[in-house]
């Protein structure tokens, strides 16, 4: 799978392996358990997913599950490779599965034989799969599933409307509702489709606004009024010292007016600059999750309200960290 594409596929569909398993592999499991991915013999390979698997009828599997996004011409080859490893490593021979997620025409090899050796793996081209199998579900890490899967039925935009409405539907919540649109988008780029489930999820009304949001709102509510008390006790007092030392009655009311005056001001700002800081961190954290909170000593750092706010948009538009890290050095 391409290193851009590697983690961020394995993260959106870490919650579907399962249902990978039971609907579109066809083993009726009972429980399964997660193992260390990271094989070591003479240098370091990670695999995608390894599984032990009990099924219902009592028996244990080892399963090897794999996602590719490319046609890797040596991919029997790696497979091959995993196989020796995981059964030296683990006494089972394990079954393997690659699931084919790329958008070009399957030619990869799924076995070798030769005068001394037959080896094969199962090899699961999505773009074959019949998207009615998951659209419907009721979880929506299934409904995600299907923007891979064969659609030509029903042709795009109506397809991917499909997956939104269901979506809408099984998940009211906005926020949590915009985080599996985001991994729709994210899957969406496998095929070509990205530019057309951003504008849908747009006219739909989907897409998830930092300005809307609750949290978003109180919090720079909450940083003006803190801010606008500060600068106003502040100016209140200043007011008092400079008329108590004019000794004039004009000196004073005038200080204090200024100093509120003032205060308000530089409060407004502060609590507005605070606000938008707590704004961005909870769309970075929602956007990009762990990984993106690493920009807010970067966002700190800048000090003016119209540079938070271009930054802000900047996580609107950017399709990944890595864009609104490119994007930022150009604009910002």
């Amino acid at each position: 799978m391409p290193k851009q594409y590697d983690k961020i596929i394995k993260e959106n569909l870490k919650d579907v392996v399962a249902t990978l398993i039971t609907k579109v592999i066809g083993l009726k499991i009972v429980k399964y358990t997660a193992i260390e991915t990271k094989l070591q013999i003479t240098n370091e390979r990670e695999a995608d997913f390894i599984f032990l698997v009990e099924l219902a009828d009592g028996s244990k599997i080892l399963l090897h599950i794999e996602f590719q996004a490319t046609n890797y011409s040596k991919m029997v080859y790696r497979e091959l490779w995993y196989w020796v490893y995981l059964a030296q490593a683990k006494g089972v021979h394990p079954e393997q599965y690659v699931f084919y997620i790329g958008n070009k025409p399957l030619t990869m090899k799924d076995s070798i034989s030769t005068k001394t050796l037959n080896y094969r793996y199962n090899l699961i081209d999505m773009r074959n799969v019949d998207c009615e199998m998951f659209l419907h579900s009721d979880k929506p890490e299934e409904v995600i599933i299907s923007i891979l899967c064969n659609y030509k039925k029903k042709g795009a935009k109506i397809f991917i409307r499909e997956i939104l409405e269901r979506l809408k539907d099984l998940v009211p919540e906005e926020t949590l509702r915009g985080r599996y649109i985001r991994q729709v988008e994210v899957l969406s780029q496998l095929r070509d489709l990205q530019d057309d489930v951003c504008k849908e999820a747009e006219d739909m009304a989907l897409v998830y606004d930092m300005e809307r949001d609750v949290r978003f709102r109180q919090g720079r509510e909450r940083g003006l009024l803190e801010g606008k008390e500060k600068w106003k006790q502040e100016g209140k007092l200043e007011g008092k010292l400079e008329g108590k030392l004019e000794g004039k009655l004009e000196g004073k009311l005038e200080g204090k007016q200024e100093g509120k005056l003032e205060g308000k001001l530089e409060g407004k700002l502060e609590g507005k600059l605070e606000g938008l800081l707590e704004g961005i961190e909870l769309g970075l954290e929602l956007k990009y999750g762990s990984a993106g909170l690493e920009l807010m000593d970067m966002a700190r750092a800048l000090n003016s309200i119209d540079k938070l706010e271009e930054f802000k948009n900047l996580i609107r538009r950017a399709d990944s960290l890595d864009d609104l890290k490119r994007l930022w050095g150009q604009g910002i």
